[in-house]
């Protein structure tokens, strides 16, 4: 009678549901080789996946391969133990039904505190004691290596187990008075389940278990090269235990007898595999021939994208310096494609400022996706309310056809396995985010190491890099480096980069940057710790052409319109002017729309429909369909067609100046620092087309203040340092001459000194303290983000709230719900909801939808927060708006003006 091999008496996965059909377990070794066949799948279609551990390992690509095969198979190594198996005894009494004795005396407590993870780490100790025989974990070469390689797959549902402390582990011995015989068995099966993947995949390519898994790199940044592999190993473990564990794996009861039976089941199993990751939208065919061309929709490369042809194609840092509509994108995009025709990389991850700019750049990368991917493209979008963006809904709507044609409609889709977790949009071939999205990769959550991993295998674009600040940059810092380590690449994008922060970004690729390169624009490549610079000097023909944009100074003592420019704001609506104001504040924005609002209605020429407010504090779908107008009105593609004959005016704060594809005619901006500044005169003339009389030059009005007193404005930007140099060379370049200041020799010729460290001659002391106080509390944050990523805390969990607070130095917004009360006394969302009757499975979306993000200096003078991190904030229902009084603080909404706080003496102005 042939002897079953022992670790086919435990089961892997039990259905919660029997009635599905089919086995009601799936066999542990079965489901252990399931995850190994996704992942063997993926190794071979996956360039950038197998020179990751191979340089990593230092072996050849069968030997990398056999160890993280092995390890992957060796995963779920804590479930052959008696309280895991107890999670299901029905199950467990099925698979052994020989047996008696099955629960060897243990506990409920013990068997719902069981966790298999760390468990294995233990058992993996203890089942080969007398050869990691040192006293701790950590006294023993041997054991390094291999805990080394294990712990992460051990990790895969989220938290790595530490591995240095046996204390931690002791709790997972058998209790005892448990029956010796079985764990007696328990430890055999273990022990043959070893030996059998020894057989399966070491004994082929000349390895054994004798041998020691190699301990990548310790010698040379030890702790981000540990880093590195245990973010990889995990990541990759986890998605393909994911997928393993899909319906795509139909469960087997029947074991097989010997090795050879095992290794045709396994044989078997892998085009089930490669089904299971190219129905989840991770495999795909890149186009081998890079056409710039394609991507340019015919036109021919311009400016920086003419120096694309000359990057080495290896794995770099690439920084993009350009002006704003000058390309960069399509730029970055061609490099990225180069790279991943040449196999170093399988995907694009795209990282911007906000989720406006993100919700613009996905339909930009619609378009990109089928130019760059053979077949089906995956385009998935990641953030806080990517599950409500009207495109993201269409291309998940995409990724389900509904014809016999199935995937093949769907040139261009968001896969549904894909976007069921922010966590996988870096596994898609093109992921468009928040930079949020990108920084928790190297925080302490819940598989950051799926983020991480997932990024690794990515190009990483990150635009706008100038845009954030300097906690957000110890943290990009950590994220490039994991990305080196990784074998990843990255490019950053920006019009105005100084050259500390460069320095500081490509520090991060082992590289010392030559401060004396100031050609403009310019791309910078970090390739093995040597940085290479390409310009446009030898080709002077391609440089952009210089423009003039006229600069109007108005001196204002609270950097308001007065009622002068107020007319001529009106006079230049009325000659078909796009215009556009933007203020630094909210509440400003709000107040200076109500007061034009006013000039605009007792016009007989003009109506409201030409005057538009656009700011971040709307509930989330009143905001949607702002942004959506905005683009329409002043994108490069107008809807409908003739919207631009007749003039508007946007009152708009920041969230105008980054990435939104915005074109204006006449800008109107309050103060702000010299690159913000250069970021909102990029949104001048950016289209080719016909200007209004008097506004065929781009002019941009700038409101400053007459004195050193900045208010409120240089605590939004930090220090008033900038905000005073800005000021004066805006001053030298109106007194000096006609007022002009001209692009793009201005982004070098102001950026440098503006953001120089050393004192200017004139500066005044109360300008120097404001900037020595925000020095102080500039390394702090930095440090702070540092200290943060060495943690070995990892269980918080991955969710909006968590990812706000960790990637923004605690400068999350607190989220209101505004609500009111209908004629049944229930408390109702305002887009007419009621809150108790919302279904679980709605409620989450439904607040999203109807939440809206203010200031945290705000929590004192608002109701308290519950137990969900939200602010319930009832209020009365009065035609069209929304009133309340809580505190010394009147409160209003209204879709057109968004969420408003004031005093009491302001109650009239609503």
């Amino acid at each position: 009678m042939e002897t079953i091999p022992s670790y086919f008496k435990y089961w892997g996965k039990a259905k919660k549901d029997s009635s599905q059909g089919g086995a009601d377990y799936h066999l542990l070794p079965y489901h252990c080789l399931d995850v190994a066949a996704v992942a063997d799948v993926w190794w071979e279609k996956s360039t950038a996946i197998r020179s990751s551990f191979t340089n990593a390992t230092v072996l050849s690509e069968q030997q990398a391969k056999a160890w993280v095969l092995f390890f992957v198979a060796l995963h779920d190594y804590g479930k052959f133990d008696v309280r895991f198996q107890m999670k299901a005894p029905q199950v467990w009494r099925q698979v052994n039904a020989l047996l008696s004795g099955l629960d060897a005396g243990v506990s409920q407590k013990q068997i719902s505190e069981y966790y298999h993870g760390p468990a294995g780490v233990y058992w993996l100790y203890h089942d080969n004691e007398s050869r990691f025989e040192a006293v701790a974990f950590d006294d023993n070469d041997d054991w390094d290596a291999w805990v080394y390689w294990f712990a992460p797959v051990a990790g895969h549902h989220g938290s790595i187990p530490e591995s240095s402390e046996n204390s931690e582990h002791a709790s997972y011995a058998l209790p005892t008075c448990g029956d010796l015989n079985i764990a007696s068995g328990i430890k055999q099966a273990r022990l043959e389940w070893l030996q059998t993947l020894e057989d399966l995949f070491l004994l082929p390519v000349g390895l054994s278990l004798l041998d020691s898994p190699p301990l990548v790199n310790l010698d040379h940044e030890s702790q981000v090269s540990k880093l590195h592999t245990t973010t990889m190993l995990a990541g990759f473990c986890s998605v393909s235990d994911w997928l393993g564990s899909s319906g795509y794996f139909e469960y087997d009861d029947k074991p097989c007898v010997d090795l050879t039976e095992i290794q045709a089941w396994y044989h078997q199993r892998l085009p089930v595999a490669k089904r299971a990751l190219r129905n989840a939208g991770i495999i795909s065919q890149i186009r081998t021939q890079p056409n710039m061309a394609a991507l340019l929709d015919g036109h021919s490369p311009r400016q920086v994208q003419c120096l694309i042809p000359q990057l080495p194609v290896r794995q770099s840092l690439t920084l993009i310096e350009a002006s704003t509509g000058s390309g960069k994108t399509e730029a970055a995009l061609s490099y990225a494609w180069s790279l991943l025709a040449q196999g170093l990389a399988d995907s694009i991850v795209f990282a911007l400022p906000t989720q406006a700019t993100a919700n613009a750049m996905l339909a930009r990368l619609e378009v990109a996706a089928p130019i760059l991917f053979a077949n089906t493209a995956n385009v998935v979008l990641a953030h806080g309310r990517a599950n409500y963006q009207s495109d993201f809904i269409n291309l998940k709507e995409a990724s389900s056809p509904k014809t016999k044609q199935g995937t093949e409609e769907a040139w261009v889709q968001c896969g549904q396995w894909l976007s069921q977790s922010r966590k996988r949009v870096f596994l898609g071939q093109i992921g468009v985010c928040t930079v949020d999205q990108v920084l928790v990769s190297v925080l302490p959550i819940k598989h950051k190491f799926v983020r991480g991993f997932g990024i690794g295998r990515s190009v990483l674009i990150v635009d706008e890099v100038h845009a954030y600040d300097s906690y957000m940059y110890g943290l990009l810092s950590g994220v490039l480096e994991q990305q080196r380590m990784a074998g990843g690449n990255a490019i950053l994008l920006s019009a105005t980069l100084p050259s500390e922060q460069k320095q500081k970004l490509a520090k991060t690729w082992h590289c010392q940057l030559d401060v004396r390169k100031m050609a403009y624009p310019m791309i910078t490549h970090c390739l093995e710790g040597q940085a290479a610079f390409f310009d446009l000097e030898k080709t002077p023909s391609l440089l952009p052409e210089k423009t003039a944009v006229k600069i109007e100074l108005l001196v204002s003592a609270d950097l308001l319109p007065d009622a002068e420019l107020d007319q001529r704001i009106v006079e230049a609506v009325l000659q078909g002017a796009q215009v556009c104001l933007v203020c630094n504040l909210v509440d400003v924005a709000q107040r200076t729309y109500q007061r034009l609002l006013r000039l605009f209605e007792m016009s007989s020429v003009l109506d409201d429909t030409q005057i538009l407010l656009f700011h971040s504090r709307f509930i989330f779908t009143d905001r949607q369909a702002k942004e959506k107008q905005v683009q329409n009105l002043f994108g490069k593609k107008p809807y409908p067609k003739n919207a631009r004959e007749k003039g508007h005016l946007l009152i708009a704060t920041q969230v105008v100046e980054q990435s939104l594809d915005v074109d204006f005619d006449w800008l109107i901006t309050q103060l702000c620092p010299v690159d913000l500044l250069f970021q909102r005169i990029g949104r001048l003339h950016r289209h080719e087309r016909s200007r209004p009389t008097g506004f065929e030059l781009k002019r941009c009005s700038v409101l400053v203040p007459d004195s050193l007193d900045y208010q409120l404005h240089a605590l939004i930007y930090g220090n008033s340092r900038v905000l005073w140099r800005t000021h004066q060379l805006l001053a030298k370049a109106v007194n000096d001459g006609q007022g002009n200041i001209i692009f793009p020799d201005v982004y070098r010729g102001w950026i440098e000194p503006v953001y120089q460290d050393e004192v200017w001659s004139d500066e005044p002391e109360s300008v120097q303290k404001s900037y020595e106080l925000y020095e102080e509390k500039r390394l702090a944050s930095h440090y702070c983000a540092k200290s943060l990523m060495l943690t070995s805390m990892s269980n918080l969990k991955d969710e909006d709230n968590t990812v706000s607070m960790l990637t923004r130095d605690g400068d999350m917004g607190l989220t209101v719900i505004p609500v009111y009360l209908n004629q049944k006394k229930q408390k109702t969302l305002l887009n007419g909801k009621t809150v108790d009757e919302l279904h679980e499975s709605e409620y989450f979306e439904a607040i999203n939808l109807n939440s809206l993000s203010v200031p945290k200096g705000w929590r004192g003078y608002l109701p308290d927060i519950d137990g969900q991190g939200l602010i319930w904030l009832e209020m009365q229902d009065v035609t069209n708006h929304y009133l309340t009084v809580f505190g010394a603080y009147d409160y209003a909404y209204h879709p057109h003006m968004g969420f408003q706080r004031f005093n009491r003496k302001e109650k009239d102005s609503l």
